[in-house]
């Protein structure tokens, strides 16, 4: 038997939308030989029913191979990956070649946010990137901030602005303030501002705007 037969096992197929690419998981059933990887063309990767490029891959251990698949504007509603194989660089650490499949759908892995802090004043600040932050602290103890847009939030991301500081700065947001990115749609429809005390903010974003969640109710 020859030890470059194809292996008939399955593979699991994961992805992330991370602001203007996917990240393309493949978890396979044994280890694999990290020391070759097959060409990024037999990966067939559909998007929205769309084929996309695969533009790079990379080993992230035994198992699991990583895929970007680049210029990808939105989350996607469903992600297919095919394995146009076999190739004698995707093969088990027992030197089998993996088979070919065809079509998997891809299971969405929950968002990955993070931190960032923010200091840019006194002047407003229409564009502050919150792509894949899910906490804003805002650092005023050397002038006043005033934020008026954001952009890169996607629909269902929840921001949540703190205040860091009590210094006798002010930390304002503005309410529908008509920039051309992210507005903020604030409760009681106006401007809000922290002056010299901690405090912050819920939003909620739609894909196109930021809506304030922190109050039932005008209080």
């Amino acid at each position: 038997m020859s030890p470059l037969r194809p292996y008939a096992a399955k593979a699991i197929v994961e992805h992330e939308f991370d602001t203007d690419h996917l990240n393309v998981f493949i978890t396979f059933r044994f280890a694999m030989d990290q020391s070759v990887k097959p060409p990024n063309n037999l990966w067939l990767c559909e998007v929205d029913d769309v084929l996309k490029a695969v533009a790079a891959s990379a080993w992230q251990d035994a198992w699991t191979l990583l895929l970007t698949v680049p210029d990808i504007a939105v989350n996607p509603d469903r992600v297919t990956l095919e394995y146009d194989g076999p190739d004698k660089n995707l093969k088990i650490t027992w030197d089998k070649q993996w088979e070919p499949w065809g079509p998997i759908v891809s299971v969405e892995l929950p968002p990955v946010y993070t931190t960032r802090t923010f200091s840019t004043g006194p002047a407003p600040q229409d564009d502050v990137d919150v792509s894949n932050v899910n906490v804003l602290f805002l650092d005023c103890a050397a002038n006043d901030m005033v934020i008026g847009g954001f952009v890169g939030g996607v629909n269902g991301q929840v921001l949540h602005i703190v205040r860091l500081c009590a210094a006798a700065n002010d930390a304002t947001l503005e309410h529908n303030e008509g920039t051309a990115n992210q507005n903020i749609f604030l409760h009681k429809g106006a401007d809000e501002t922290l002056t010299g005390e901690y405090g912050g903010w819920n939003l909620a974003c739609d894909g196109s705007n930021w809506y304030d969640i922190s109050h039932a109710k005008h209080v």
